[in-house]
């Protein structure tokens, strides 16, 4: 599959975030966000073709507006490669579609090039 998107570098400041707050070694940076409302980093890694899809722990660090701590979250996820979309991992263990937002079709293109 043809990936017409990759991530840019990590910056300095999320790479020390980074090993501080998620667990483990081998994420692969994905994107930064900042609005009025939070900022964020977006982190994958171990990605792995099963049938059509490639799945991954998905890792996020957020600090909402007004808050000083950072959290972090890792959560398995899965780019369904013939849909466009992502999709989590919900507790029952069924995968269930995530949010989209603009650009995700060309990132699920991106991580269905990677394994």
């Amino acid at each position: 599959m043809l990936a017409d998107w990759s991530p840019g570098s990590e910056s300095p400041f999320w790479g020390v975030l980074r090993r501080r707050e998620l667990p483990g070694d081998s994420w692969t940076f994905v994107e930064a966000t900042r609005t009025d409302r939070f900022e964020a980093a977006e982190y994958l890694r171990n990605p792995t073709a099963v049938a059509g899809t490639v799945e991954m722990e998905a890792g996020l660090l957020i600090k909402r507006s007004g808050q000083s701590a950072w959290s972090s979250r890792v959560l398995p996820m899965r780019a369904n490669c013939m849909e466009g979309r992502m999709e989590q991992k919900d507790a029952a263990g069924l995968w269930t579609p995530y949010p989209g937002r603009a650009g995700t079709a060309v990132k699920v293109r991106w991580i269905c090039s990677l394994p």
